[in-house]
């Protein structure tokens, strides 16, 4: 279990670690200089003409004559969609974030639950043992006592045949309480190993979960992250997170 916890956490660092270095080569549209990180677009700069220079309304219709009409720029249709589709990650960020936040939830009601089911079929393996204990306990004093039946009834051989029968009816009743003790320590033995199978269960799945919540916290909370700083990549890596929520929900079972 420790080698299978150590490959997967490694796995989970090589995923990040090619996350972050995609992110690298492919910058995100918040990168573009055009586009303020506040959700608007940046206002070019206005270039203030030279004192003293000011065209004459002559020379300014002689330039625009001689000068050819520039051609429409995509600047603005650039900025749109960049706007568009980073407004659309953002719009995804908090649907996965409220997504996780509720399976948070499921799995901290599953995790309790659990837990509690566990204590509860520990203190009945617990009940029943102490019975099977004391089933044993009487079934070893019938022994006892049809054996120094059997002895009286061999040492005493000058005794009536009235006398030896009820020797003989007593060592058969006590008998048959010790078959009947042993019968019912079967069936608690049996009986306290399903509740233990059941327990051991339970743990599994409350350790389980509560493996796959911490994983889930450390997603929400990248997420969280990536919302303050408005880095796509880090909602990446938190995403990446919900690998090693399946991993142990699915060992759980």
């Amino acid at each position: 279990m420790l080698i299978n916890l150590l490959a997967f956490i490694f796995l989970i660092i090589a995923l990040c670690g090619g996350i972050w270095f995609w992110m690298k080569k492919n910058p995100t549209s918040d990168s573009d200089p055009r586009f303020s990180p506040y959700g608007g677009m940046v206002k070019p700069e206005k270039k203030e003409q030279p004192e003293g220079k000011s065209l004459t309304k002559q020379s300014a219709v002689a330039v625009s004559a001689n000068v050819p009409a520039a051609a429409p720029s995509d600047d603005g249709n650039h900025v749109g969609r960049d706007r568009r589709l980073s407004e659309r990650w953002r719009d995804w960020l908090a649907l996965t974030t409220v997504i996780m936040a509720v399976i948070t939830v499921v799995m901290a009601l599953e995790a309790s639950r659990a837990t509690m089911l566990a204590v509860h079929a520990s203190s009945r393996e617990s009940n029943q043992w102490l019975q099977f204990q004391s089933k044993g306990i009487k079934e070893y004093s019938y022994q006892i006592t049809k054996a120094a039946l059997e002895l009286q009834l061999s040492a005493n051989t000058g005794i009536s045949a009235e006398a030896a029968e009820k020797y003989r009816q007593a060592i058969k009743k006590y008998d048959e309480e010790i078959k009947r003790y042993k019968d019912e320590k079967e069936e608690l033995m049996q009986e306290a190993l399903s509740i233990g199978k059941a327990k051991e269960k339970n743990i599994k799945r409350s350790l389980g979960f509560n493996a796959s919540l911490a994983f889930l916290l450390i997603a929400i909370v990248l997420s969280s992250i990536a919302t303050l700083l408005r880095k796509k990549y880090i909602w990446y890596i938190g995403l990446s997170m919900l690998a090693g929520w399946g991993y142990f929900f699915i060992n759980s079972f």
